[in-house]
């Protein structure tokens, strides 16, 4: 490739004072690590938010030391998607772990592996922020001092956007409009163009609700782009799965089932629908979105659901008071941008949304992503130079652009 990529998903490791280092008595007595054996864990309150058995999005070591390769489980994942499971194992999926590095954790250290890999400019997004949003749900007030301690701490190790090369999104939790609109401010105080929401509903609301205009109208004003990433930790699917399914005596069933039922799929669904069909972009029509680390599998179906919607023959959808000006499925397509796993048809997504509208994440260094970001262009092979571009640097570019 003749230019330099635009990954819009790398990942860091956080460090142990992430949450506490400017957060106030509250959060210092809420926040705290424990200690069990060797092992170091986080309690949130008087909940354990990390450690193995604790669920599929739930963080095993929040130390990170020692930690997986880049790319260890890649291989695997390209082999479950092919149907070829007989060249995959779950068994040592994430191979020989490695000393932390300084790459993970330095933003110095991050530019200069950027550099090195032909990678000019990133999003970067949390490892264990992204799981712990929900241990907080009943409690607006601990919720954003917590997230907000977490985003001055990310404005001082990676930065919001101090240069252009790193965007780091800060998180904005939806649970309160006076909360969300308060953070969203500090964020636009600090640069950022780009900011993390989580996937779902909004803590017992649509995230299109008109509770949330006061937040939206800010959004559509200073041109930031909303990242939906792949959801972590304890959430509303968790509780609404209990109430469904989780009577089963066995404990390794639920378990399956509940990542089955309730995968990273059905977030971004959900989130789609209620925000298109909720007419949030006929209200605020400059607002974009992007689906980050949750693949691309599900468009399809989502275009297909989005123009069944309302009654079947007139398709006409009403939500707050207004109809929908625009068939569904193209509202889709104009707002919304997907960055797909690169083991999925990658080339079918870009014939279905146009090469305009999908992004490259390599979820570097994460061992389920590419053991380099520039590995990512392996699943755009039979695309045309120009589409090529555009996915590797170009869409990422444009929605940063001020």
């Amino acid at each position: 490739m003749d230019f330099q990529l635009f990954d819009a998903d790398n990942h860091y490791y956080e460090a142990p004072d992430c949450f506490t280092r400017h957060g106030d008595e509250t959060v210092r007595r809420y926040v705290r690590w424990v200690s069990e054996g060797k092992r170091r864990h986080l309690l949130f309150g008087d909940r354990q938010a990390t450690g193995a058995g604790l669920g599929f999005n739930s963080v095993p070591n929040p130390t990170f030391e020692p930690i997986a390769q880049p790319g260890a489980f890649h291989d695997t994942l390209k082999a479950f998607e092919s149907g070829d499971q007989g060249k995959s194992t779950f068994a040592g999926r994430y191979g020989d772990l490695e000393p932390l590095s300084p790459v993970y954790q330095s933003r110095e250290e991050r530019l200069a592996a950027m550099d090195a890999q032909g990678v000019e400019k990133i999003f970067v997004f949390p490892t264990l922020g992204l799981t712990v949003e929900g241990f907080m749900a009943g409690d607006p007030e601990v919720m954003y001092k917590v997230m907000h301690a977490f985003n001055l701490w990310l404005d001082d190790d990676w930065g919001v956007n101090r240069d252009g090369r790193i965007y780091a999104p800060p998180v904005v939790p939806m649970l309160t409009v006076e909360g969300a609109v308060a953070e969203l401010e500090w964020a636009l105080s600090c640069g950022a163009r780009v900011i993390s929401i989580q996937p779902g509903p909004a803590y017992g609301r649509s995230p299109a609700d008109t509770y949330f205009d006061p937040f939206w109208a800010r959004v559509n004003e200073a041109g930031v782009l909303v990242a939906y990433h792949a959801l972590g930790g304890p959430s509303d699917y968790d509780r609404t799965f209990a109430e469904m399914y989780g009577t089963s005596s066995d404990p390794a069933y639920t378990g399956m089932l509940r990542m089955a039922v309730c995968s990273f799929e059905r977030p971004m669904m959900e989130t789609a629908q209620s925000l298109i069909l909720g007419n949030l972009f006929g209200r605020f029509p400059n607002i974009r979105a992007a689906s980050i680390e949750m693949g691309g599998t599900w468009v399809p179906y989502l275009l297909h659901a989005l123009d069944h919607s309302g009654p079947l023959l007139t398709r006409k959808v009403e939500s707050f008071g207004t109809v929908l000006a625009d068939r569904p499925s193209d509202v889709f397509k104009e707002r919304f941008y997907v960055s797909p796993f690169p083991e999925e048809d990658v080339v079918g997504l870009v014939g279905l949304l146009g090469a305009d509208h999908v992004l490259m994440g390599s979820d570097w260094p994460h061992p389920e992503g590419t053991p380099t970001p520039a590995a990512y262009a392996e699943c755009l092979v039979g695309l045309p130079e120009k589409s090529v571009r555009r996915v590797m640097r170009d869409n990422a570019l444009e929605l940063v652009a001020a």
